[in-house]
């Protein structure tokens, strides 16, 4: 009987947590940010989220035994995060995707 698609989601990403436990973290924490969180992030908030995330894009391919689209789903969901915050910051507090840009991780 095959796995359902969600559970061998779930397994993959519980098994990362275990094998992988510093970084992997981040990537089952690379969840939607909610209207609060929002409201509250800064340019602070936008560079860890755009450096996790492109950690994330650089360890995820290295993973063994996991799916490509379990890989491509956890770095995508970490990408939106940086793009919802970058949003947020450009049209309430008035930045340029310039200025937002300036910063880079190290």
């Amino acid at each position: 009987m095959p796995m359902p698609h969600s559970l061998r989601k779930w397994l993959c990403l519980m098994l990362l947590v275990s094998t992988e436990p510093s970084w992997a973290q981040d990537l089952v924490e690379c969840k939607r940010i909610d209207q609060e969180q929002l409201a509250a992030a800064t340019t602070e908030t936008l560079l860890f989220l755009r450096c996790r995330a492109r950690r994330i894009s650089y360890e995820a391919p290295r993973l063994k035994g996991v799916p490509q689209r379990v890989k491509d789903d956890v770095m995508f969901a970490c990408l939106d995060q940086a793009d919802a915050v970058e949003h947020q910051l450009r049209v309430r507090h008035g930045y340029t995707r310039e200025s937002l840009s300036r910063e880079r991780c190290e």
